[in-house]
């Protein structure tokens, strides 16, 4: 293997473990946590959350599907896609892991208005709205990363 075929891969692999893995914590971890202690500690730590949230989320699931899309062409196999269950595996993951992006930037975006909201019951559906697309994107990532870690043992 060559060092740039290397260096795509150690990227994609840590750009796309710190994006999937940061959706799963927030989702399953501080998300609940935050709700638990009541609407203005969530809202406060939302409030303080949302740009490193925004850099990880939106940035490391961009970076981890532009350089994903990148090592498919490099390893020149595009046409196996649709031809091959490792294509198959591949393709889900990257359908699933485009999908994931979208509910997470909803989930900033409900997010970015809840710090621009003076209304409680609009501040809390934008709440419960960017919690059910967190978990949506926090389920999308896990598939994501099960189907492309057994892409390369199902042929």
């Amino acid at each position: 293997m060559n060092f740039e075929l290397a260096l795509i891969r150690v990227v994609h692999i840590l750009v796309g473990v710190v994006w999937a893995g940061s959706a799963i914590f927030l989702a399953a971890v501080l998300d609940p946590r935050l709700r638990a202690l009541g609407p203005d500690v969530h809202r406060r730590a939302t409030e303080a959350l949302y740009l490193p949230l925004r850099f990880v989320l939106e940035g490391g699931g961009a970076i981890t599907i532009l350089v994903g899309i990148a090592l498919v062409f490099r390893l020149q196999r595009i046409d196996d896609l649709f031809d091959t269950n490792w294509g198959w595996a591949i393709t889900i993951g990257l359908v699933t892991s485009v999908i994931a992006h979208t509910t997470g930037v909803l989930a900033l975006t409900a997010i970015k208005k809840l710090r621009d909201t003076g209304e409680e019951d609009e501040a809390n559906r934008l709440s419960d709205r960017a919690t059910t697309l967190a978990r949506m994107t926090a389920v999308l990532v896990t598939v994501a990363v099960v189907t492309m870690a057994a892409a390369r043992f199902v042929g």
